[in-house]
């Protein structure tokens, strides 16, 4: 059950900045920090799947090393988009991170190959698919199965 209203804030909060970035090409720290701290106050909650702990290893592991991609290549990737990729792995945790990670560069990859060359995508949803994948592998991985949302 606490599982089941983890991922409804997720996709909520996820949906919002998909939406925002395709249009704006933006994800605004308003919401990937409020969005960073509903997944940490989760990891207090008995049955998440996170300990506290897991989840700010989850934030860090996302918020650092794609902050200095993002403070090197400013005009093609911002620290929206690290604080988004924090905030999964507030939810997920390092491992749910990284594959978020993978496999939303992976999907990213497949659709830039079959777009119009020269068009520029922004990178949110992509990072918002991955992480829903994240979120519900490890939970997966960790419980055996999903009988328990």
């Amino acid at each position: 059950m606490i599982f089941g209203a983890k991922v409804l804030l997720y996709l909520i909060f996820s949906v919002k900045l998909s939406l925002i970035d395709l249009r704006t090409f933006r994800l605004p720290h308003r919401l990937t920090l409020p969005m960073a701290g509903v997944g940490f106050l989760f990891s207090f909650i008995p049955g998440n799947g996170l300990s506290p702990w897991e989840s700010f290893l989850g934030f860090t592991a996302g918020i650092l090393p794609l902050g200095m991609v993002a403070w090197k290549r400013q005009k093609t990737f911002g620290f929206g988009d690290a604080v988004f990729s924090g905030a999964i792995g507030t939810f997920s945790g390092v491992a749910g991170l990284g594959i978020a990670l993978v496999s939303s560069g992976l999907l990213a990859l497949l659709v830039f190959k079959v777009q119009k060359p020269g068009r520029i995508l922004p990178f949110g949803a992509f990072l918002a698919t991955g992480g829903l994948a994240g979120l519900f592998l490890t939970y997966i991985f960790r419980n055996g199965g999903l009988s328990l949302l």
